[in-house]
């Protein structure tokens, strides 16, 4: 008895994977097609046509939390315009969960490195970052990023580009 019941949980369990796993296969995509839009050449109008109008994104700028579409727009547009050869490498892609039942729920999460150019000062960033991806319709309505944005933009400053020449004289 012990054991068919043990069979029919696995069995139950079983069929609900399917679902869950074709729906993480479908939203990692679209996370996917979002972070690609960052790297060189970017591509705005794809990454705009990923987020949904409603969008809550955790912001990694200093002071600013939780924001909407106009400033995920404004960041997207910074960061796309203001850097090249930008590369996400070290991808480590992963379900998300629910963070009440911890059963996957079809978010998407990844940890990486990027890694480019500021076009202004010339000067290199490398920064380490974490990111998650709810999907509402094929598009993403809940985001968050998590990396030193802040540090970031010292590290690609004009004073920052200026002291390393200092330092090689």
């Amino acid at each position: 008895m012990k054991n068919l019941l043990l069979g029919l949980i696995v069995v139950l369990s079983a069929c609900s994977q399917p679902d869950e796993l074709a729906l993480y296969k479908t939203n990692l995509e679209i996370a996917k097609n979002a972070i690609a839009c960052y790297e060189y050449p970017a591509d705005f109008e794809t990454f705009k046509s990923l987020i949904h109008p409603d969008v809550k994104h955790q912001s990694p700028m200093y002071g600013q939390g939780m924001v909407g579409y106009e400033d995920v727009m404004g960041q997207a547009n910074f960061y796309m315009g203001g850097f090249t050869n930008v590369t996400f490498e070290n991808q480590l892609w992963l379900p998300g969960v629910d963070t009440t039942t911890l059963a996957t729920d079809g978010s998407v999460r990844v940890y990486g490195t990027w890694k480019g150019e500021s076009i202004s000062t010339g000067a290199s960033f490398s920064v380490d970052s974490y990111h998650y991806f709810h999907i509402k319709d094929g598009q993403i309505d809940f985001s968050g990023d998590y990396f030193d944005a802040t540090g970031m933009m010292q590290a690609v400053s004009a004073s920052a580009e200026e002291e390393e020449e200092e330092e090689e004289e």
